[in-house]
């Protein structure tokens, strides 16, 4: 269930391993030790065009790494969570000026799953 998508500016993929950037990402998620580790769910969406600041060319490089989970986890989980993946994506991408991560919490209620038999 567990969501970890990294956005990044497409420019990187010369740069660096976005494939690593996944797996080390995964990685950093099962070892929280707060997810089952066949649930969760890793993707890289890159970003062509996009502005940084004030710059409008879209010169710079970012990595933003959004983390969905059901609700439920408690203030300290969550910022360890988002420790792990930011430690994670820094250590991946060292010449990375713009790393960020955002933990999200999503309803159960309104979060539909379907599961294999």
């Amino acid at each position: 269930m567990p969501h970890l998508v990294i956005e990044y500016s497409q420019q990187l993929e010369e740069a660096i391993s976005i494939a690593t950037l996944v797996r080390n990402g995964q990685r950093a998620m099962s070892d929280t030790g707060l997810f089952n580790a066949s649930a969760i769910k890793t993707r890289a969406v890159p970003y062509r065009d996009f502005a940084l600041g004030n710059d409008e060319g879209g010169g710079n490089s970012f990595i933003h790494a959004e983390v969905r989970i059901l609700e439920g986890r408690t203030t300290e989980q969550k910022e360890a969570l988002s420790a792990a993946i930011f430690n994670s994506l820094c250590k991946s991408a060292p010449e990375v000026p713009e790393i960020s991560v955002e933990v999200r919490d999503m309803q159960k209620a309104s979060y539909s799953k379907r599961v294999p038999f």
